[in-house]
């Protein structure tokens, strides 16, 4: 068996299913969990994390880049729950300086609902930039955003994590990495990260991709969008520099349990108001959706609420129309399912480059519900 971890007899289908993708190579290495009310259901890995071959572990962890979004958002509400975060306000109210060159009118739910015009940077960057928080911060505070706030629709693919990453830097007066900590991984014991600690830098999985699909994935214009500035480079993102840096777009480094957590206590918030990190009340008002538009970074209709998560679109997310989520660049996923009350996430290390939905979860997402029943 390619396959370890823990599955309950009634969804031992998934584990077959799961172990078969590495039999015929569509999986190199990845996991799956499903957490319901705390309880690991199913939280199964395999393949190999590097090029020596090494297996992959419970305690293994990956880069899930735009999976990403949805931890700090999970922070984000937290915040909102305290009251120390209004979706409603402008984000200059808490963050001054970002009013300059006509951005005094953005309010923070047009940031995380991806409707603010700041989707993409106006400035020629290296990958070595992203690295660099405060360039980044003068390069938002100083731009002119693309559109008025809340007329359109652009994924803010890269620049959402400094946004939304600095003014909870400024409201709870820590790096981020120390505020998810602090608030909700430590004491749940959890994996995952931004800014990668040196003890769990050897658990990390190595990225791969074939060159012919980076190649293919480039855009074929040569204007600055909210992908292409600065091109996707799998070996940066493999690089120490990168894992310990907090990129928090798409730089989260974690394994699927922790993922699953975040998103069972939140579908927990939402169906037993257990005030895991957020109020019931104030969770399903912060899942709204935005206004339906298609999205223009994507080419196609995304429900993003006003807190960043997306709604249930397709079978990414799961059954049920009230599941919310968000995936990322190369296949992972994570997804709270409020009617039932549990968590689900899927990471890989082997790149699909596309934003579009992932056969390799989707499948095991489907079987899941399928044996649900």
């Amino acid at each position: 068996m390619f396959v370890q971890g823990f599955c309950e007899k009634k969804f031992l289908e998934i584990k077959e299913i799961f172990n078969n993708s590495f039999k015929d190579l569509t999986e190199t290495g990845a996991a799956f969990s499903i957490i319901q009310n705390k309880k690991k259901i199913i939280n199964l890995y395999g393949g190999v994390t590097n090029s020596q071959n090494s297996l992959w572990n419970e305690k293994t962890i990956v880069n899930t880049f735009s999976v990403s979004k949805g931890v700090y958002e999970a922070c984000a509400a937290k915040l909102i729950n305290e009251k120390l975060l209004d979706l409603e306000k402008p984000v200059s109210y808490y963050w001054p300086s970002f009013k300059h060159s006509g951005k005094s009118s953005i309010l923070i739910k047009h940031i995380f609902s991806h409707q603010s015009g700041m989707y993409r940077f106006k400035t020629k960057l290296e990958n070595k930039d992203l690295l660099d928080w405060e360039k980044i911060i003068s390069i938002l505070e100083k731009q002119e955003p693309d559109h008025k706030p809340g007329e359109q629709t652009y994924y803010h693919a890269k620049t959402h994590g400094y946004l939304v990453g600095n003014l909870i830097k400024i409201i709870s007066g820590q790096d981020f990495g120390q505020y998810l900590k602090k608030n909700i991984t430590e004491n749940n014991n959890l994996n995952f990260y931004f800014g990668v600690e040196n003890s769990q830098i050897e658990n990390i999985a190595d990225l791969t991709l074939q060159k012919s699909d980076q190649k293919k994935n480039k855009p074929e214009n040569e204007d600055f969008n909210a992908f292409n500035n600065p091109e996707q480079n799998i070996e940066f993102y493999n690089s120490q520099d990168w894992r310990r840096a907090e990129i928090l777009s798409m730089g989260g480094h974690g394994n699927s349990e922790a993922i699953a957590s975040i998103y069972d206590y939140l579908a927990n918030d939402f169906k037993n108001d257990q005030k895991n990190i957020i109020d019931q009340g104030i969770l399903i008002k912060s899942l709204e959706e935005a206004k339906p538009r298609i999205d223009l970074s994507l080419n196609f209709p995304v429900r993003w609420t006003n807190l960043g998560f997306i709604l249930r679109g397709g079978w990414m997310f799961g059954k049920h129309k009230e599941s919310f989520g968000h995936n990322g660049w190369g296949g992972s996923l994570g997804f709270a399912d409020p009617i039932n009350g549990l968590g689900i996430s899927y990471v890989t290390k082997k790149i699909n480059p596309t934003m579009g939905m992932d056969r390799r979860a989707v499948t095991l997402v489907k079987k899941f519900y399928e044996l649900l029943i």
